[in-house]
């Protein structure tokens, strides 16, 4: 099973929590201004990574939508996150 790196980042205003994209770090400057990383944790599926998110901020447990099934990641989209982390820069 792959592993995706996910992070949260937060400002005065909100936070964002998911797998790092470089979508999301084009519009991280424009959406959060001046957002500090808080933490970054990998997972394997969407429901593992929002189960572990809600953990580390005192949520209590989380509960998937019923009805609503997991996304288990793949391969590919390891190969492909791994290939834009080895050239990240965030600003």
């Amino acid at each position: 099973m792959a592993d995706l790196l996910h992070e949260y980042w937060k400002n005065e205003d909100g936070g964002e929590f998911g797998p790092v994209r470089g979508r999301g770090d084009q519009l991280r400057p424009t959406l959060l201004p001046d957002a500090r990383l808080v933490f970054s944790l990998r997972a394997s599926s969407w429901h593992q990574a929002m189960r572990m998110y809600n953990e580390r901020l005192g949520y209590g447990e989380y509960n998937p939508t019923e009805g609503v099934p997991d996304h288990f990641y793949t391969e590919e989209e390891a190969a492909e996150q791994n290939a834009y982390l080895s050239n990240r820069t965030v600003p």
